[in-house]
């Protein structure tokens, strides 16, 4: 279906920004192009006219094409400079198979959603096969993890857990080992290269990282650092986690 949507009153634009929570924005001209060049189901394309010819061969199902002025993209990207292309899609969250799952990192209360884009980003980069969100962390859909993440979220599957009890009870009935992460030496630090699998691998937030009782409770990665240096932001962690994971595992 195409329509002509002009005006930032118009009531289907309303409603797509009252499902804003419940949907992922793609903003920009080769962010989108690469997601039409997929087998997807996009259910709005929004297109600025002066922007819309030449759109490449589509591979994804389009439910609804919008022909937009600059003030719709402007109130729909949210943003001072919009974007000529806007694709808009359901939350694709998956059920994590811990069985399965080599590797499964868990992000536990990572608030900070530039952080959580890099770490999906590099989760796509190092052939990450899923990642588990748990506690009050950003949504994966928050603009500013789309904008870190770009097509790493369609690439990694995820799930989203309410508690970090949830998440560690759901690996270790499915059998998988638990690892915890954190900046100091602590008890039970394991070398990453006597990991066992499956398994699960926790980082904390940002300032708390994890309680202490997760801490006490499994084996504890550690990154060698300078002891001067207290913790690593916790995108750089994982990046460096992940990297070291393919180096010697191949997850």
């Amino acid at each position: 279906m195409k329509l002509d949507i002009t005006s930032p009153s118009n009531p289907r634009l309303k409603e797509l920004l009252a499902a804003r929570e419940e949907r992922f924005f793609f903003a920009g001209d080769k962010l989108v192009r690469d997601i039409l060049a997929r087998p997807l189901r996009v259910d709005k394309l929004l297109i600025r006219p002066e922007h819309g010819a030449g759109l490449p061969a589509c591979r994804a199902e389009v439910v609804e094409q919008w022909r937009v002025s600059l003030r719709v993209m402007e109130k729909a990207a949210g943003m001072k400079s919009p974007p000529s292309l806007l694709a808009v899609m359901a939350l694709p969250e998956a059920r994590i198979d811990f069985r399965r799952c080599r590797v499964s990192l868990g992000l536990v209360g990572v608030q900070d959603p530039g952080n959580l884009g890099t770490v999906f980003r590099c989760a796509s980069a190092f052939g990450l096969p899923a990642l588990a969100l748990a506690g009050a962390g950003a949504r994966p859909n928050h603009p500013k993890v789309v904008r870190a993440a770009q097509t790493a979220l369609l690439d990694v599957p995820f799930q989203v857990f309410r508690a970090p009890g949830e998440l560690v009870n759901a690996a270790l009935a499915a059998g998988a080992r638990v690892y915890v992460t954190g900046s100091g030496p602590g008890r039970g630090t394991l070398d990453m290269a006597r990991m066992e699998f499956p398994c699960l691998l926790l980082l904390g937030g940002e300032g708390q990282g994890l309680d202490p009782a997760l801490l006490q409770s499994f084996p504890r990665i550690r990154i060698d650092q300078e002891e001067r240096i207290d913790s690593l932001n916790v995108g750089v962690s994982a990046c460096i986690l992940m990297h070291e994971l393919r180096r010697l595992h191949r997850p």
